[in-house]
C-alpha cells in the first residue's frame, strides 16, 4: 500500500473525501427490505480508511513546510504560485519541496530487507 508515487498522489487527492462526501450525507438511512443488510455509513467514509491512516502516519515524518505544500497542493487544490506566496518563497522552491516530500513518503513505505526478522533470535540469553 502506498508504495509508488502514483499511489501516494491518489491517497492525497482523496484524503478529504470522507469529510466532504459526494452525497451530502455521511450516513445513510436504511429503508425497505434490505434495511438490515445496509451499513449505516456511506461507502466513501470507509472505503479508503487503511490508506488514509497509513498516509497520516507517514505525513507526521515530514517537516512543516513539506506538509503544508502537500496538503495545500493535493487536498486544497492550490496552485504552486498561491502556495509560494503563502510560504514567501519561489514557485521553483515549492516544486522542489513537493518532489522531496513525495519521495520521502514513498521511501517511508519501502520495507527494508530485515523488516520481518525476529529480533528476539539475536538476544543473548
Amino acid at each position: 500500500m502506498l508504495d509508488t508515487y502514483g499511489a501516494i498522489e491518489s491517497a492525497l487527492r482523496h484524503f478529504a473525501d470522507p469529510v466532504q462526501p459526494r452525497t451530502g450525507s455521511v450516513t445513510t438511512v436504511p429503508s425497505g427490505r434490505s434495511a438490515g443488510e445496509r451499513v449505516p455509513f456511506h461507502a466513501s467514509l470507509l472505503e479508503r480508511l487503511d490508506e488514509r491512516q497509513e498516509l497520516k502516519a507517514r505525513m507526521q515524518w515530514l517537516d512543516d513546510e513539506e506538509q503544508v505544500v502537500l496538503l495545500r497542493w493535493y487536498v486544497e487544490g492550490a496552485r504552486a504560485e498561491t502556495i509560494a506566496h503563502h510560504l514567501r518563497c519561489s514557485v521553483r522552491h515549492v516544486y522542489r519541496v513537493r518532489a522531496r516530500a513525495m519521495a520521502r513518503l514513498v521511501e517511508l513505505g519501502v520495507d527494508d530487507e530485515f523488516a520481518d526478522v525476529d529480533v528476539a533470535e539475536f538476544v543473548a540469553v
